[in-house]
């Protein structure tokens, strides 16, 4: 192995897979003890710099190389990025270092890497438009045919994410069997996405300010391993088209005219509407900023866990 390693970019799904070609080299070449890995405590934030700074030096009495893998660096500030970047440019001879950035990696860091001739990868997620195709592809590979129109189902409630689009591939390719075929008729029949159920659950908890309901669905999503900046995502959406329909019924459209123009499923679309009886334009706004804002704090590398400042934002957009 190299001596330095970067792997950065959206694409959960290929860096856990690289991550885990690396690790097992890892641990054959130098042994299970070689490898020391650094990651956000419980609760979140970033790796801790200052642990990973002390282990470059230190040598192993034990094995001839060793490892260290930091993921998660993109929270990292420039409180915490330039003594990392000044290290890597003196590695010792007998370690190498991989740094994890889910995410675009930091320019200080891709700077300090190419500087000491390490080696970048890039996993870029595939755009949605792109994932259809692509994961008719992946069923080809997995032993099964996929559908065109039940590939562009699956990406139409569960998102683009490519990790959770690939764990659905696999179960379906189980269902399937080996030369088998899934088509839309089949989606319908067994999909049930129940975590955009309960995102929606959430969001009507928000509407109807109700912190008591609002938090539990809350702690339910993160329990079951939902990413925040998901679910962020999703409720955020969901509020602006709350603020938008609310405008419009408070410029004096009637329900069905909003109803029209939301761009939603004629059910939903009348669901939201009716949840709006009753809410000010401006709790919306305020509710909408809010989840900008968390957006923002998580970028930039919270002091405390993600998912307990979800919680928190939460049960104060909700009123409490």
């Amino acid at each position: 192995m190299r001596a330095l390693y970067l792997i950065a970019g959206t694409d959960g799904a290929k860096i856990d897979a690289t991550r885990a070609r690396l690790r097992a080299r890892a641990e054959r070449e130098g042994g299970a003890a070689a490898l020391r890995v650094f990651e956000p405590r419980e609760g979140g934030g970033a790796p801790d710099h200052e642990e990973l700074l002390a282990a470059i030096p230190a040598m192993s009495l034990t094995e001839s190389r060793r490892y260290l893998l930091a993921d998660g660096v993109e929270r990292w500030r420039d409180r915490q990025l330039e003594p990392v970047a000044a290290a890597l440019a003196e590695l010792p001879v007998d370690l190498s270092v991989v740094l994890i950035s889910r995410a675009k990696a930091p320019a200080k860091l891709v700077k300090a890497v190419k500087a000491a001739k390490g080696e970048l990868h890039e996993f870029e997620a595939p755009k949605a438009r792109e994932m259809p195709r692509l994961l008719v592809a992946d069923a080809k590979r997995l032993g099964f045919r996929l559908e065109p129109a039940a590939a562009r189902m699956l990406v139409d409630r569960m998102g683009a994410n490519p990790q959770r689009l690939r764990n659905e591939l696999e179960r379906l390719a189980l269902w399937a069997g080996e030369g088998g075929e899934v088509g839309a008729a089949d989606l319908d029949a067994m999909i049930a996405d129940t975590s955009e159920a309960v995102v929606w659950a959430l969001s009507d908890a928000l509407l109807e300010r109700d912190p008591a309901t609002a938090l539990r669905i809350a702690e339910r999503l993160i329990y079951q391993g939902e990413n925040v900046t998901g679910l962020i995502y999703g409720l955020a959406s969901r509020l602006r088209k709350a603020c938008a329909a609310a405008t419009m019924l408070e410029q004096g459209l009637a329900p069905a005219q909003v109803e029209s123009k939301l761009g939603m499923h004629p059910y939903a679309a009348k669901q939201l509407v009716r949840r709006l009886q009753g809410v000010e334009v401006e709790d919306l706004r305020g509710a909408t900023i809010a989840l900008a804002e968390l957006e923002v704090w998580l970028r930039g590398g919270a002091d405390y866990g993600e998912e307990l400042a979800f919680t928190l934002a939460v049960s104060s957009i909700a009123g409490s």
